[in-house]
């Protein structure tokens, strides 16, 4: 799924689509890593996170439906 499509779905629900970035930390070696991020970017509020678009967009509607 591109960023355009995770965008589109996204605000279909009300919310944000954007890559956040996180440093990942080992005992010998660190990276930084991109992170799928489906919430209120206004705010900078992820609502769900993921390692691709669809797994964050399927946590965020867990979340939101499952409430």
């Amino acid at each position: 799924m591109t960023m355009q499509e995770a965008q589109e779905r996204a605000s279909r629900l009300g919310l944000s689509a954007w890559i956040g970035e996180a440093v990942v930390v080992g005992r010998e070696s660190s990276e930084i890593v991109e992170i799928m991020c489906i919430g209120f970017v206004s705010a900078d509020l992820a609502i769900a996170e993921g390692e691709s678009w669809e797994e964050a967009l399927q946590a965020a509607t867990r979340i939101i439906f499952s409430a």
